[in-house]
């Protein structure tokens, strides 16, 4: 497995800023992990890691924002950031293929789209890959090489059984606990949850629970002939996700770049909750420009034991 480079020193504020945010999502990514980051986190103080996508009044993605564009309210009142960046910075992608037996007829479809978001990735970005239907089955490699997960796309990506959507989102989840920094479950279905045979079927209050208070990104690609819809979509919204309904024959492989795109432009807000009382908080970013919008996850627990 491939870890994350090292960031490179930069004399620049900003830069440093930026390289204390990420030390600081990966402790709070990675509960195994805080006891080394005692240095950096004395007296329980912790850093919110918020990822927001921002959108134009013309509906494009809206890069070039400043810190002073953003809003951000925890419970209602608004925080100072204390971090901010809109560089790219890597991500961590578990991308979940719905094989079910009603994806039979879209297998090379499928295929060649999971082959296009591959070929989107950054040299710092890392994915796996894992399929659901008889099974749910998860590859061992979270790598930044091509050339890999090209080969597990051609060997390990085969149609047949039900949906077990929600295991499949759970299973992407637990694939990428330990790793550090912004952790993204994609995943690409074709219906609703159908968990059968003799899988542990997880269920969809587990799978919310668990993405709002390890602060998981959901997103999810629809087929056409089963627009996303429901529990799904709310999954998406609270964890600052987005959803996508492929229409007709449109290119599948530009719905993922899309993602990618998404993934890439995000910004990077931070900031010291004012109280840790072990409580969910509910998280609203606002941003203060006419007509632009902000997605970004909805809430956290403010906890120092993460």
């Amino acid at each position: 497995m491939e870890g994350t480079p090292r960031p490179t020193e930069d004399p620049t504020a900003r830069t440093r800023s930026l390289v204390a945010f990420v030390v600081a999502a990966a402790a709070l990514a990675s509960p195994a992990r805080t006891a080394t980051r005692q240095q950096v986190f004395r007296g329980g103080v912790q850093t919110v890691a918020v990822y927001a996508t921002v959108h134009g009044p013309d509906g494009h993605l809206a890069t070039g924002l400043a810190e002073r564009d953003f809003e951000v309210r925890d419970n209602g009142r608004p925080v100072q950031l204390t971090l901010f960046s809109d560089d790219v910075v890597p991500i961590t992608v578990a991308l979940m293929l719905d094989m079910s037996g009603s994806m039979m007829e879209e297998y090379v479809r499928v295929r060649q789209a999971a082959f296009d978001f591959v070929a989107t990735l950054l040299p710092a970005d890392r994915l796996r890959i894992g399929t659901f239907g008889t099974e749910v089955a998860v590859s061992p490699l979270l790598t930044s090489d091509k050339a890999t997960l090209e080969r597990v796309i051609r060997e390990e990506v085969w149609p047949g059984g039900a949906t077990p959507l929600w295991t499949a989102i759970d299973r992407g989840m637990r694939s990428l606990h330990d790793e550090p920094g912004r952790r993204v479950v994609l995943a690409l279905t074709d219906g609703a949850n159908n968990c059968t045979g003799k899988l542990p079927c997880a269920s969809f209050g587990q799978v919310r629970h668990d993405a709002e208070a390890q602060g998981f990104i959901v997103y999810a690609i629809g087929m056409p002939h089963a627009p996303l819809a429901g529990e799904l979509v709310g999954l998406t919204d609270v964890t600052g996700g987005g959803h996508f309904d492929v229409a007709g024959d449109a290119d599948l492989g530009a719905t993922f770049a899309t993602v990618a795109d998404e993934l890439h432009h995000q910004y990077t807000l931070g900031f010291t909750p004012a109280v840790l009382d072990g409580k969910v908080h509910v998280l609203d970013v606002r941003v203060s420009q006419p007509g632009f919008t902000a997605r970004a996850r909805r809430s956290y627990v403010a906890t120092a034991d993460r």
